[in-house]
């Protein structure tokens, strides 16, 4: 364990969340970066994918566990919780869908080693919370849809012009969504209804690329977990569902002229080229003849082969933002990670060890100027943080120091 990896545990240790008064989590829980009171699914998922190396000091279990202890009877599960249990946002609108990454993270525990003897108990949560989500989020073209804050990648462009962009065919955003009553959800919802970097009207007029291959990688998982337990039928069943799902979005995201996924907008193709359609392999979707002009895109350097790691937008989009971009160009763990991970997949490990090393060594270097581990990095300069990263994110930037180092390059 060396001085980088020791800086990420004792960071995390101390962005643990103590909650004093809970009246349905489970306390401890691990800290997902910010200096928030409210959990986050796909932070957490994330932050499991380092902390299941240190179960003995980090409550995994506890953290992974208040998702189902608040989850409802219909199977939702919401991407971001109070500490009392409820759902911050309306279940029916797709802000409160997370990417489904919980089963995930379970079975690399069983898996691994690290906390085994949970999936009988948490099966029949994921598979309910799989049902909710196939049921509310999925358009009639077979697609899924999600919302800027729902996919986790806040402002990713994804129209080709801003001007077409129109809530019709949309879930409006409208006070209703925001669940918190009183004065401090009408705040929150007036600060955030116009904020130039949001548009929430992007949502299920449109089919996204990331939330579709998600779900069906959510479906692959859910049959490898039935396959553990023996329950054959279901494992059957949940892999027609991942096949069906990928034959879909084969059909409607991938264009075979640029060989990209892209999303999809009414009969035609949009043509942002985001991180999000690295989910195409670690779930298994992308044939490898449709893989090999993703991975080509992983070393041209006008898009996605950039000094510091893979940005979240190509450098040749019109958006692309080296410093403030936030998810317009920044470089962030979990995307890396999840693509560094869907490589192996493809025996693609000459690849990701050279990225991982690259990656790693640029935030290496940022924490030896300042100190401490940041929440995205730019994919250009290694050398100071960019202004629109968190400080003290361990949260899921623990994953360059400490899985990325452990998986890739040890």
């Amino acid at each position: 364990m060396n001085d980088f990896y020791r800086a990420a545990l004792d960071i995390a240790e101390r962005k643990l969340c103590f909650d004093d008064n809970p009246t349905l989590f489970k306390s401890p829980r691990l800290g997902t970066g910010g200096n928030f009171t409210d959990i986050f699914l796909w932070d957490t998922a994330f932050s499991v994918q380092w902390a299941k190396y240190h179960t003995d000091r980090f409550p995994v279990a506890n953290s992974l566990d208040n998702f189902y202890l608040s989850q409802e009877e219909d199977g939702f599960i919401s991407r971001q919780i109070h500490p009392d249990g409820r759902s911050k946002w309306s279940k029916f609108h797709p802000i409160s869908f997370a990417p489904p990454l919980l089963g995930w993270a379970e079975l690399e525990l069983q898996e691994g080693g690290f906390l085994t003897g949970r999936l009988s108990r948490v099966f029949e949560p994921l598979l309910r919370q799989h049902r909710f989500n196939m049921a509310h989020f999925r358009r009639e073209d077979g697609l899924f849809f999600s919302n800027c804050w729902g996919c986790g990648m806040d402002d990713i462009p994804r129209w080709d012009d801003p001007a077409e962009v129109a809530s019709e065919g949309g879930i409006p955003w409208t006070r209703d969504v925001v669940t918190d009553p009183g004065p401090a959800g009408d705040t929150f919802f007036q600060e955030f209804r116009n904020h130039p970097r949001y548009n929430h009207s992007w949502n299920r007029q449109l089919g996204w690329c990331d939330t579709s291959c998600q779900m069906a990688f959510n479906a692959l998982i859910l049959s490898r977990i039935a396959r553990v337990l023996g329950r054959d039928a279901d494992a059957a069943m949940l892999q027609r569902e991942h096949d069906e799902i990928a034959d879909r979005i084969n059909d409607l995201c991938y264009d075979e002229k640029k060989r990209f996924y892209f999303d999809r907008l009414g009969d035609r193709l949009l043509s942002r080229r985001h991180i999000g359609a690295y989910w195409a392999l670690l779930a298994e979707v992308a044939p490898p003849d449709r893989a090999e002009g993703l991975i080509a895109e992983l070393r041209n350097p006008a898009r996605f082969d950039r000094p510091c790691g893979i940005p979240s937008l190509a450098a040749d989009d019109p958006d692309f933002n080296l410093e403030t971009g936030y998810w317009r160009g920044q470089v962030w763990c979990p995307t890396v990670y999840m693509t560094l991970r869907g490589l192996r997949l493809y025996n693609e490990e000459k690849l990701a060890r050279q990225i991982a090393d690259r990656f790693y060594r640029a935030t290496r270097r940022i924490w030896e100027n300042t100190g401490t581990i940041w929440e995205n990095y730019s994919p250009d300069q290694c050398e100071t943080p960019s202004p629109s990263a968190g400080r003290d994110f361990c949260g899921w930037s623990a994953l360059a120091p400490i899985s990325i180092y452990r998986e890739f390059l040890c």
